[in-house]
């Protein structure tokens, strides 16, 4: 194998663990700014990394994002979640219910979370956004979690649609208790 392509092997490698800037690729490799640049270009075009804001990652494989990491459910981008961990890896939740379950476990790990604010889709703060749980509604997950940005529309929402109102760290202990408690079914017969 030529020492190009063993490089750009290697490089697709070190890329699996975090992503990382055409510098430290060069540091690593011990060769110019222009043969990594070279290598880039090559390993671009063959679809396998992409560019972004000044570093490089693999391409992400639009199947291996469409998997809740805790139910294995399809993501839903209306509801999505990502857990962002420490050397870079993020971790992708398809609601906020998983996603609060996800940080359970990884706590230790998570760097931030982005959810989406149920009403208008835009990211927040996990950590600052404020949680309507057990709602009589569930379009993803149950118990049903829905993250706000604002506590006053939580409100809101909670009294139409039932459920708590609470802030991340009790949204996390209320997750937690009702799937201790198991999830009622509602049979017809």
């Amino acid at each position: 194998m030529s020492r190009e392509k063993e490089r750009k092997r290697k490089i697709l490698e070190l890329l699996k663990e975090k992503e990382r800037t055409p510098k430290e690729l060069a540091d690593i490799f011990k060769v110019s700014l222009m043969t990594i640049y070279r290598d880039i270009k090559e390993l671009e075009k063959e679809g396998l990394i992409e560019r972004k804001h000044g570093t490089i990652s693999l391409k992400e494989d639009e199947s291996s994002l469409q998997h809740c990491v805790i139910c294995s459910k399809d993501i839903d981008g209306r509801f999505n979640v990502i857990l962002f961990l420490n050397e870079g890896k993020k971790v992708h939740a398809c609601c906020p219910h998983c996603g609060l379950m996800a940080f359970r476990k990884l706590s230790d790990k998570v760097e931030s979370i982005i959810m989406k604010d149920f009403v208008s889709c835009n990211p927040v703060n996990a950590f600052t956004s404020w949680y309507v749980v057990g709602a009589d509604i569930s379009p993803c997950c149950s118990p049903s979690a829905f993250a706000f940005s604002d506590r006053y529309i939580a409100e809101k929402f909670s009294k139409g649609f039932g459920g708590k109102v609470l802030d991340f760290e009790d949204a996390l202990e209320e997750i937690h208790r009702l799937m201790s408690l198991g999830t009622r079914i509602k049979l017809s017969l």
